[in-house]
């Protein structure tokens, strides 16, 4: 058991500090993006209690396609909600939370905490080597379907356009249960067919997020600063990130900046 956790563990923050990069701007607190992983992982606990009753209720039917396709429609419904939560019930309402690409740090940071929670059961259950399929190909599913989500979560909040949640709720569950169906379709039919089915879901999800990212970027509100020559940017006092020479307060730490007229003429 021990092994599986540090490696679940070890491979969900191998993939967090990846998707970290992205951040290029303004870099999100440590302690909101482990707070957002662990709250992931306690997510998984109603995650895996809704579950149950659907295999209970499964159980002696016959293996059928509709029968197949209304269960991992339950549980991408019931996954992603639980994803969501984990950020709605913990960094949400974070001052911290202040560009949209925030929404996809936070939900990516959700998604392994659940993944890598999922991960330990699966190893423990099926054995190791199933554990090592998924670092890659269940880690990746995870990032994609809560970074799209997150994506619509972060311009929900930044633009005050609450509808948008639910389209990145229907998005994230409709990736989530086609990648699932398909998948487990095509191995238990050993259907090639189903299981290309299901990769093309997987790689749609990973480019789909990919594209997001840089629109998430380009619409950053600090990305201005970062492309200012460096004659027109100070440190701020308070934290040591890069402002612009005119700011009256620090964008990163909410430092108050007192403006030196003779200063900024020498830098322009």
């Amino acid at each position: 058991m021990i092994f599986a956790v540090a490696f679940s563990l070890l491979v969900a923050l191998f993939w967090l500090r990846w998707f970290r990069k992205k951040d290029k701007y303004e870099k999100e607190p440590e302690r909101l993006i482990y707070l957002a992983f662990f709250a992931g992982v306690l997510a998984t606990l109603p995650s895996v209690f809704l579950e149950s009753f659907l295999t209970l209720r499964n159980q002696g039917s016959t293996f059928i396609l509709e029968n197949l396709f209304l269960s991992f429609l339950w549980v991408g419904i019931v996954e992603e909600f639980f994803k969501y939560l984990a950020v709605r019930l913990t960094v949400y309402r974070s001052k911290q939370f202040n560009e949209v690409l925030d929404g996809m740090i936070y939900m990516v940071s959700a998604a392994l905490g659940f993944a890598s929670t999922e991960n330990v059961g699966y190893m423990l259950g099926f054995g190791y080597s199933v554990g090592f399929l998924r670092a890659i190909l269940s880690y990746l599913a995870h990032i994609s379907f809560s970074a799209i989500f997150g994506y619509y979560i972060g311009k929900a909040k930044i633009e005050g356009r609450k509808n948008l949640v639910w389209i990145g709720f229907a998005l994230a569950v409709t990736l989530h249960w086609l990648y699932n169906s398909f998948l487990i379709l095509g191995t238990t039919k050993s259907s090639a067919g189903f299981l290309f089915l299901g990769l093309l879901i997987w790689a749609f999800g990973l480019i789909l997020t990919l594209v997001l990212i840089k629109k998430a970027q380009g619409t950053s509100p600090f990305r201005v600063v970062h492309i200012l020559p460096k004659r027109l940017t100070r440190q701020c006092q308070g934290c040591g990130k890069t402002v612009s020479s005119t700011a009256l307060r620090c964008h990163h730490c909410g430092e108050s900046l007192p403006l030196d007229e003779e200063e900024v003429t020498l830098r322009v």
